[in-house]
């Protein structure tokens, strides 16, 4: 898609939400995330906006309807206007999380996923949260996701840094230190 575009106008929307209702921010936020799942379990919403042969009045009277049953707030049914009036709709899901990353960094907030070979346990969950959040120097919250075939251990990602301590992992190194010793 347009990363710039993505940028700008998650930028633009974020500061108008802070200028009309800041204490709003999280409704706008849980908005964008569940018309983002919309969008993404229909992804044919997308392509019917992009369509050249659906007029702009048709798209608008479908995104006021929308916004009529959805309980859409009145400044997230005008982006999807302007999104859909400049032809940028295949833009929300990237100005969704810009607005995500810019709700974060406003609040000290990270989100990290921890993926272990078994459900972690809340005791676990909230030991690293807690170290996570002295690491990262913000409140953190954790996705969970489950991959039995790292055997034991965790994988945090955080942004761009992994932090594996997966046995998988552990394994992998072994195999290279004596593959190196062998050879």
């Amino acid at each position: 898609m347009n990363d710039k575009a993505e940028k700008v106008y998650g930028d633009a929307f974020f500061s108008l939400c802070c200028e009309e209702n800041e204490a709003g921010l999280k409704d706008y936020l849980n908005e964008l995330t569940e018309l983002s799942k919309v969008f993404s379990d229909n992804p044919e919403f997308i392509k019917l906006m992009s369509t050249p042969t659906v007029t702009l009045d048709e798209k608008k009277a479908f995104l006021e309807e929308m916004q009529k049953s959805g309980n859409i707030s009145a400044l997230t049914g005008n982006l999807l206007g302007v999104l859909a009036e400049k032809g940028r709709m295949n833009c929300f899901a990237g100005i969704a999380k810009r607005f995500r990353e810019l709700y974060n960094d406003k609040f000290k907030l990270a989100e990290i996923t921890v993926t272990s070979s078994v459900p972690l346990s809340d005791k676990m969950k909230n030991e690293i949260a807690q170290k996570m959040s002295k690491v990262i120097g913000k409140t953190v919250t954790i996705n969970e996701k489950v991959n039995p075939s790292i055997i034991g251990g965790v994988i945090i990602d955080y942004g761009s840094r992994r932090y594996d301590g997966s046995v998988k992992a552990r394994l992998n190194e072994l195999s290279k230190e004596l593959g190196s010793v062998i050879a």
